[in-house]
């Protein structure tokens, strides 16, 4: 599953089923490698769901 500190400025994500997609414009600096995880923002981590399924990387 792709969490915010897993995303990068310019990806693109898509849903497979309806065809929503989502750009990233600024990258996440609370999680992750930068920040503790402990320091994270998020309340129940991070999903990135669309249509009951993950939203992909588009390549």
């Amino acid at each position: 599953m792709t969490g915010c500190n897993d995303m990068k400025m310019g990806q693109v994500y898509t849903c497979e089923s309806c065809g929503l997609e989502l750009k990233v414009l600024k990258e996440c600096k609370e999680c992750g490698t930068e920040a503790p995880t402990e320091a994270c923002g998020c309340a129940q981590g991070c999903s990135f769901d669309c249509c009951g399924s993950p939203m992909t990387l588009r390549s």
